[in-house]
């Protein structure tokens, strides 16, 4: 072998080594700087989102829009500004919407409701119409809904208060707690009448 031949395979060698080298720095650069994007700083950032949820069955479940979203994936935590949430049943028909100013969701498909939660029936055959409060907590896959705040209930002739309240969306149930008041609207025989025809 050459002696032109060998300084060749030596310089390629150490040209060879020298990138080697060069990529594992430019790797832990990378990773430093991984560690500061999860350091406080969401890892992603959208606005006007809107997500669909469907069932194993391949049903749409839920919608969930909001004007802002932050996404946090070393928590595993997503949060939302002005949220709503619009569930359906198993035909595809929605039922509710839940609006709040923020929203955060958990792993575990559990929303946490912040300042001026709204629910409203999108069904008219649901006795309860609306549920106002200041927060809420929505587990997305049984639709249990619970607050420990004040809750005011507006349903078909009546508006309830009460201090605490668990329920659940798909089977529109809702009861309150603690030092629940209730006001009935009764509503005129004409209308009574009227209404069972």
């Amino acid at each position: 072998m050459s002696n032109a031949k060998k300084w060749l395979i030596l310089i390629l060698s150490l040209i060879a080594l020298g990138l080697i080298g060069w990529n594992f720095t430019g790797q832990d650069d990378l990773q430093v700087a991984g560690t500061e994007i999860n350091d406080g700083q969401p890892n992603y950032q959208t606005d006007d989102s809107v997500t669909f949820v469907y069932n194993p069955m391949g049903d749409l479940a839920y919608k969930l829009a909001a004007k802002k979203v932050d996404n946090y994936t070393s928590g595993k935590i997503t949060w939302f500004t002005n949220p709503v949430l619009t569930t359906y049943n198993d035909a595809g028909v929605p039922t509710w919407t839940v609006k709040s100013i923020k929203a955060r969701l958990t792993k575990e498909r559990v929303l946490y409701l912040y300042s001026d939660v709204q629910v409203d029936s999108l069904t008219q055959e649901s006795q309860i119409q609306r549920v106002l409060t200041d927060n809420a907590v929505v587990n997305l896959v049984t639709q249990d809904v619970s607050s420990d705040d004040k809750v005011t209930i507006i349903g078909q002739g009546l508006n309830s208060t009460g201090l605490k309240m668990r329920g659940n969306l798909r089977s529109r149930t809702a009861e309150l707690i603690e030092d629940v008041k209730t006001q009935y609207e009764l509503q005129p025989k004409e209308q009574q009448n009227e209404s069972s025809h």
